[in-house]
């Protein structure tokens, strides 16, 4: 959680996650009200590698395998821009080229120091 220590109380983070039924994910973003990665915890820079820098903003799309790519972004929109739910199951590519199975879910909230809404995005592999 060392990433997103600049952006928020640890309180606030542990609450989040906590909702996100995820305590222990090993893979976390933070994201901005449109959906852009702002920040990604340290495990999730591991996970992904060299490339983890390529994911903030929207580039994060190409970490997913491509037969998932659609159903993620469409899942996505709806959540950022219709308030729904974003739970789902998705395959990540690792730094060695691998892909791997994943539980994904987010959750909204309001950043007051931000004055806007954020988002936290945790996913734990499906295989352990």
């Amino acid at each position: 959680m060392s990433d997103f220590a600049d952006h928020f109380q640890h309180d606030v983070l542990r609450e989040l996650i906590g909702s996100l039924r995820l305590t222990d994910a090993p893979l976390l973003v933070l994201c901005g009200p449109n959906g852009g990665y702002l920040a990604l915890s340290d495990s999730t820079r591991r996970y992904f590698g060299p490339v983890a820098n390529q994911m903030l903003g929207n580039g994060w799309i190409s970490a997913i395998h491509p037969d998932d790519q659609l159903l993620a972004a469409d899942s996505w929109l709806r959540a950022v821009f219709h308030d729904a739910a974003y739970d789902l199951q998705l395959r990540y590519r690792r730094y060695d080229g691998c892909y791997r199975a994943f539980a994904v879910r987010a959750v909204r909230f309001f950043d007051q120091l931000a004055h806007e809404t954020r988002w936290l995005v945790g996913s734990e592999p499906l295989d352990e």
